[in-house]
């Protein structure tokens, strides 16, 4: 007997050593790929390539961009775990890829799968002619007269903040991030849903439960998004999920209720989900489980990257007390203009506050990686590199940002790189925080619009400071995709 299962652990011991001396033999040959190509690469390590569990992906990226840069290089081989994945360096190439040569890379390369789960297929995921027709639907629903039809619900919004804010600064240090989040769930709850969400007051509703399990991701659905971009054929193979089923069904449900019950009672409502209810009805084509992924998209961009901006944007006014009342002195003097009303053309004219949202975006961009898959053999122009179709590419935005060839003393929190006279002269693609090219973020009004009224609202009626809790140097939450702290940020609120 013994005899037997020394004999079957010999077995298995013998097996796992073949399966080892077997990946680690397949990982070196394919870590060759970019030396075979004549591609600067940076050295890899089995089996993660050149991903870090440690870091935030963007992060990683933008540590790999600054290596690559200090080198000279104007383009360099990356690999994500097994994946050859392209890095352009030099902005003439991010031109190329971004706008010149759009055609040959104009998808993210994200799996995506509508038949199993339909609020994956949004505009940010969808590829190719599926993409193009949506985008082409959508993009009249962002105009400025369609921003001015929704002003009046994020003011809405915006008081039932003041309010919240009032009371809490009251009962000591306040957690910035939990606020805006409830605060961007009233505003998209309402615009790309009709709820009224009442995030402040119902903690516990199901869609704030349900938001945060979304932008709360276990270590399953981590490594689902880790294979949606560099193994998306063990994706396709399993027909996986990206989203948790019983969110996606929790939203899809609320779509179409909601879209139900203004149809039966001809209800119409300035919001966004109204216009696409509006394309529906005109013929084009639209789909409830595309209303509903439209709608979903509209809720991840607002509800996390609109409130991360915000809060970032509070804690580096909050270090910098001489900026931050230089912000609440132009918000002072607008309002004062305009008979203390904050008003749609009030927000154009808080030139000082855009310089200060566009350094925050410059330091903690929303979108830190702009990730592209080649749809057609490339050659790049001036090597001798021809890129295979189906070849993934990451744009470091977060490490372009922190180039201090472009922005000198980049750690440095200054908003007069972005004032006119120096904005003219940045160097074109060196700034993007929402992306570049015909792939350029199509809610970007809006975030303004969202992020501007609530700042407004805030810094006219308080003043903020760094409370001891807050942990500084921040540190990222490696499992987030986009840079969003780990804990969270303490902010002492004195009211004005």
């Amino acid at each position: 007997m013994m005899l037997l299962y020394g004999s079957v652990c010999s077995n298995i011991i013998a097996i796992l050593a073949v399966v080892v001396i077997g990946v680690v033999t397949y990982c070196k040959w394919v870590y060759k790929f970019w030396e075979r190509l004549g591609v600067p690469y940076l050295k890899p390590t089995v089996p993660f390539g050149n991903i870090s569990l440690k870091l935030t992906y963007g992060e990683v990226v933008a540590e790999h961009y600054k290596k690559a840069k200090a080198k000279g290089y104007k383009h360099v081989g990356l690999f994500g775990f097994t994946t050859p994945e392209y890095m352009p360096i030099d902005l003439e190439l991010l031109k190329n890829v971004l706008v010149k040569d759009f055609n040959h890379f104009s998808d993210r390369g994200f799996y995506y799968n509508e038949e199993d789960d339909p609020l994956s297929g949004h505009l940010f995921m969808l590829s190719g002619h599926k993409w193009r027709t949506i985008r082409a639907k959508l993009t009249p629903t962002f105009t400025s007269g369609k921003m001015k039809m929704m002003f009046g619900i994020v003011i809405e919004c915006a008081q039932k903040l003041k309010h919240a804010m009032d009371s809490l600064s009251k009962k000591g240090p306040i957690n910035v991030k939990d606020v805006l989040e409830r605060f961007g769930t009233d505003v998209i709850g309402s615009c790309a849903f009709g709820l009224n969400c009442n995030s402040f007051t119902d903690s516990n509703s199901d869609f704030c439960k349900y938001s945060k399990r979304i932008f709360e991701p276990t270590n399953l659905e981590t490594m689902k998004g880790l294979c949606s971009m560099y193994f998306r054929w063990i994706n396709k193979f399993f027909k996986m999920k990206i989203l948790p089923s019983d969110a996606s069904d929790f939203y899809l449900e609320i779509v179409r209720n909601a879209v139900e019950y203004r149809k039966t009672n001809n209800v119409v409502r300035n919001d966004f989900l109204q216009i696409l209810i509006d394309l529906m009805k005109d013929g084009s084509g639209l789909t409830i489980e595309e209303i509903a992924a439209q709608s979903f998209v509209f809720f991840i961009a607002g509800f996390e990257t609109s409130s991360t901006v915000m809060m970032f944007c509070l804690l580096e006014l909050s270090l910098d007390q001489e900026i931050q009342e230089k912000v609440r002195k132009e918000v002072n003097a607008v309002l004062e203009h305009y008979d203390q009303e904050l008003t749609y053309e009030s927000l154009n004219d808080m030139v000082y506050m855009n310089q200060v949202l566009d350094e925050v975006m410059r330091k903690y961009p929303p979108v830190p990686i702009l990730n592209r898959v080649c749809t057609a053999d490339y050659a790049v122009p001036n090597t001798n590199l021809v890129l295979k179709e189906g070849t993934p590419l990451a744009i470091s935005v977060l490490g372009i940002h922190y180039d201090s060839e472009y922005f000198p003393e980049p750690e440095k929190f200054d908003p007069e790189r972005f004032a006119p006279k120096n904005k003219e002269n940045l160097r074109p693609f060196s700034y993007m925080p929402f992306g570049e090219g015909p792939r350029l973020c199509i809610g970007l009004r809006f975030g303004f619009l969202q992020m501007k009224i609530a700042l407004s609202t805030l810094l006219k009626n308080y003043k903020f400071s760094v409370n001891e809790q807050t942990q500084l140097p921040l540190k990222m939450n490696p499992r987030s995709f986009i840079l969003s702290p780990m804990g969270s940020i303490w902010l002492d609120v004195e009211s004005i």
